[in-house]
């Protein structure tokens, strides 16, 4: 099992359990947003599951799958959702592999140009990007009056009964 495990299980439970808050969510709540990030709760929500499902595609050295989250087309929480939770088991199984974080990989960055760069790096990077627009999600919810669950690592270790 890699160092990244509990780094990784953590984003996971993290991710998950906003995309699900996120979809029980009204229409009103989900168009809600508020300055400073990126959008609306819908639309960080699409982005963060999104962007994972390409991290997950990088580190596979694959594309990203047909069907894949993407923030121009995909309009369905219930498929953000199912994505979410399908990218945390895939994300599991990765992290308790050996992990060679020298290894180079490849993906194509937001410029459309190829970018290469160490597997830890680009690790490094999802999860900054995962806490990133969680924040952002707590952001808005706090300025819009909407109490959100518990999602930090402390609750997180709590609920696995690890913390006392």
């Amino acid at each position: 099992m890699s160092d990244l495990a509990v780094p990784i299980e953590y984003d996971n439970w993290a991710t998950e359990k906003l995309a699900q808050f996120c979809a029980a969510l009204s229409p009103e709540q989900r168009a809600l947003t508020t300055p400073g990030t990126m959008g609306t709760i819908e639309a960080t929500l699409i982005h963060l599951v999104g962007a994972k499902e390409r991290y997950a595609a990088a580190l596979q050295g694959t594309a990203p799958p047909d069907d894949a989250v993407r923030e121009t087309t995909t309009k369905d929480l219930g498929q953000v959702v199912a994505r979410a939770k399908k990218l945390s088991e895939w994300f599991a199984g990765f992290a308790k592999g050996d992990l060679d974080l020298d290894r180079v990989i490849e993906r194509r960055g937001a410029d459309g140009t190829t970018q290469r760069m160490p597997m830890g790096i680009l690790i490094a990077q999802f999860l900054h990007h995962g806490n990133e627009h969680r924040a952002q999600l707590g952001s808005i919810f706090g300025a819009n009056g909407i109490e959100p669950p518990h999602y930090s690592a402390f609750h997180w270790g709590h609920e696995l009964g690890k913390i006392s």
